[in-house]
């Protein structure tokens, strides 16, 4: 926790993190508060807009140019994942705490926020095993992988809809991505785990 703290600290860690995939959301951000400044017709297609442009920036933050060099670290893999995971988080929270105080009814706030959970945890999932496989950029990877379970999503409308809104089906949807959402943590956890660290342990045996 110590390094963790020197790292935030110092600003290594902002440094060290690809944060310009932000961008976009920042500006949407930005735009939303201006143009709907009177209110909006269609509160659930803007927070749902927001919420894919911050999952499709949060990939890259496992980007990591130093990972080869700190593979022998004594500060293990999921920590050093798990510290750049929680900057995402630190912008992604104001920035759509915002947007639902600004934004977001609360019938609908919290079904679009597991939605945006779902998007996250899968991208960072995604990134993790692609590292795990020796892709040195994984974020790259990230937006195809959430874009495609994008539009699967909108092609099982007829038989298990996902992006619906307020209504009968509104309950049963976000069982769904609840379910997409612990799927994609339990996918996350198993990447985190250092090969190094098994491969210390097999030598030791």
């Amino acid at each position: 926790m110590r390094v963790a703290w020197e790292l935030a600290r110092r600003g290594h860690l902002v440094r060290g993190a690809r944060l310009a995939p932000f961008v976009p959301a920042v500006v949407t951000v930005l735009i939303l508060l201006v143009v709907r400044r009177d209110g909006t017709p269609d509160p659930l297609g803007d927070l749902r807009l927001l919420g894919l442009l911050l999952a499709l920036g949060s990939g890259y933050v496992l980007d990591d140019g130093a990972a080869v060099t700190l593979q022998a670290s004594p500060y293990g893999l999921a920590r050093r994942l798990l510290l750049r995971v929680a900057l995402a988080v630190a912008v992604v929270a104001p920035l759509w705490s915002l947007m639902l105080v600004y934004l977001g009814p609360s019938s609908v706030g919290f079904g679009v926020s597991v939605e945006l959970g779902a998007g996250l945890v899968l991208g960072w999932a995604v990134a993790v095993w692609g590292r795990r496989f020796g892709v040195d950029q994984p974020g790259l990877a990230t937006s195809p992988a959430l874009l495609a379970a994008l539009l699967l999503a909108a092609s099982l409308s007829a038989k298990a809809p996902m992006l619906v809104g307020p209504g009968p089906q509104w309950t049963d949807a976000h069982l769904r991505w609840s379910c997409l959402l612990a799927g994609a943590a339990c996918v996350l956890v198993a990447g985190l785990r250092d090969p190094a660290a098994r491969r210390r342990l097999t030598a030791r045996v």
